[in-house]
């Protein structure tokens, strides 16, 4: 007889089905869960302001990438911790230049912004970066970014002495239009500013080598010798601030610039029309006499052409000890002479070539004078120009180079009528007026007295006319005559007599000489009857050999 097998089999209920299939549908879900929760991020803000756990959406481009899941505060207890969770889909969002900030409502320069969150809340903004992704922990930003990483354009330096009322987010302009925007400044030195601008595509095509940045907030005003000068640019830009940038009408487009090419931002549009090119020659010019009304940017010209500007005027250009040393020390103006103005080229060959011209034009002739621009504002400029019979080289002071300088004839002029005024301010101009008014009342009463005298004088000749014009006068000559002729009688009678006949006739010829005289006399007194005071005039000497 066969001893049976006996073989137990083990046999599952069907009862264990259901529990294992629910095992295996929640091994599904939480596998699920766990790959749909998406990557957790940390993001570190300053405050959470705005910010609730299970509320807060993360948001790009206004769609939604994620949620915070918690919120606290961090261990150095100045900054909030904020843990979001970003779905997976939105993952290569996360890279490492990638930037978060809250949107909330903001009233600033630009405007007013985020109202559409007075309803719905604040939600948290994720603006992804370029770079390679996988972070996920960052810092993020109390203000929305100005600079777009998202936007093609280009970023550029400005360096400056002052910010001049600028402020991140003010508007970059180029021709009236607003292309770009200031996104942050930062101070280099105690002495220099430096700007970041982004100029958005394709405006940035505009920018190029020889393009000019200036200030254009509020209005500026400048007084020259050539008059007054104002200049604003948009009323937007006046008034909350703004960078303007032009290519100047005498450079060329020049070459296109790339990213993190740095500029100078000068401080208005009347800068970069002053200083336009960019190489140029520095010559330190030594004045003997006053330059009042001569300011910092006015003109240097050649017979009027503008050829530079006054860059500086100070005593530090001076070698040491110079000013103390010297018995009257000159004053020192340093001028910038552009050859783009002068040779039509802006380049270092141009300048070396405008060095060898002006060497050769100082040696025959060329000076620097102080010139008047307005009698009326007093302002001056600098005038090139030749000057005869002045040759003279040019010399070196300290680490210029120096032009000789003359004199100006107006304005030597005016320096003289000045020292005039200055003579004659000093005089005692009272007591001289009083010594001339005596000297005066005298010659009246001098006049008066030859006056009297001449009205008696010609009461005298009146009187000597009469006693001439009298019958008795008249009938003097005639008896005369009628004696003369009765003597010569007698002397007849006596003609025997020698002795005594000559002597009546010397006698005779006596009387009658005489009365010719007393006849001359009556013919004179006659017609002349002021001859009894007054002489003739006395006839001219006989120069002897002088009728031959």
């Amino acid at each position: 007889m066969q001893t049976p097998t006996i073989k137990k089999r083990t046999k599952l209920s069907s009862v264990w089905i259901i529990p294992l299939f629910a095992m295996l549908v929640s091994i599904w879900f939480v596998t699920q869960h766990y790959l749909n929760r998406g990557t957790e991020i940390e993001i570190r803000f300053q405050s959470a302001e705005g910010i609730e756990a299970g509320k807060t959406l993360i948001k790009t481009l206004n769609v939604e990438v994620g949620v915070v899941t918690k919120v606290e505060i961090n261990e150095d207890l100045l900054t909030v911790r904020v843990l979001a969770r970003i779905k997976p889909e939105a993952t290569n969002l996360l890279r490492q230049d990638s930037q978060f900030w809250v949107v909330k409502p903001r009233i600033g320069s630009k405007g007013v912004s985020g109202l559409t969150t007075l309803l719905s809340g604040a939600y948290i903004e994720l603006e992804p970066g370029n770079d390679y992704p996988g972070k996920t922990s960052f810092v993020g930003l109390e203000n929305p970014p100005l600079n777009r990483t998202n936007k093609d354009g280009l970023n550029i330096y400005l360096v400056s002495d002052a910010s001049n009322s600028l402020n991140a987010g003010d508007p970059v302009l180029f021709k009236g239009f607003e292309v770009g925007q200031v996104t942050q400044i930062e101070i280099l030195n105690s002495k220099k500013l430096k700007t970041n601008i982004f100029i958005e595509s394709p405006y940035d095509r505009m920018v190029t080598s020889n393009s000019r940045f200036y200030n254009t907030s509020g209005v500026s005003f400048r007084l020259n010798a050539q008059g007054i000068d104002v200049f604003s640019d948009s009323i937007e830009s006046t008034l909350t601030g703004g960078i303007s940038f032009d290519l100047p009408a005498t450079l060329s487009p020049g070459k296109a610039v790339t990213d993190g090419t740095e500029f100078k931002l000068y401080e208005n549009k009347m800068a970069i029309e002053a200083h336009p090119y960019q190489y140029s020659v520095d010559y330190l010019l030594l004045f003997e006499r006053s330059i009042r009304g001569l300011n910092i940017g006015e003109y240097v010209e050649y017979r009027g052409v503008r050829v530079g500007t006054v860059v500086d005027i100070s005593f530090d250009y001076l070698p040491e000890n110079q000013f103390d040393s010297a018995n009257a020390p000159k004053v020192p103006v340093l001028i910038r002479l552009d050859p783009g103005r002068i040779l039509g080229e802006d380049s270092p060959a141009a300048v070396e070539k405008l060095t060898k011209i002006l060497n050769r034009h100082v040696k025959n002739g060329l000076r620097a004078a102080l010139k008047t621009g307005s009698l009326v504002t007093g302002q001056s400029y600098i005038q090139l120009d030749f000057y005869p019979d002045q040759s003279k080289s040019i010399f070196n002071v300290g680490l210029y180079s120096s032009i000789p300088t003359t004199h100006d004839d107006l304005d030597s002029m005016l320096s003289d009528i000045g020292v005039f005024a200055d003579s004659l301010a000093k005089l005692p101009l009272t007591q001289t007026a009083s010594q001339v008014n005596n000297m005066l009342a005298s010659a009246e009463q001098t006049m008066q007295e030859a006056t009297q005298l001449i009205q008696s004088l010609n009461q005298f000749a009146a009187q000597g006319k009469q006693l001439i014009e009298q019958p008795s006068a008249q009938e003097l000559p005639q008896k005369l005559n009628t004696l003369i002729t009765e003597l010569e009688k007698t002397l007849q009678l006596f003609s025997n007599e020698k002795g005594l006949a000559s002597s009546l006739d010397i006698t005779l010829h006596e009387v009658q000489s005489t009365l010719r005289s007393i006849q001359k006399v009556a013919d004179t007194i006659e017609s002349k009857p002021d001859s009894l005071l007054f002489s003739s005039p006395r006839q001219a000497d006989i120069v002897p050999g002088k009728d031959k």
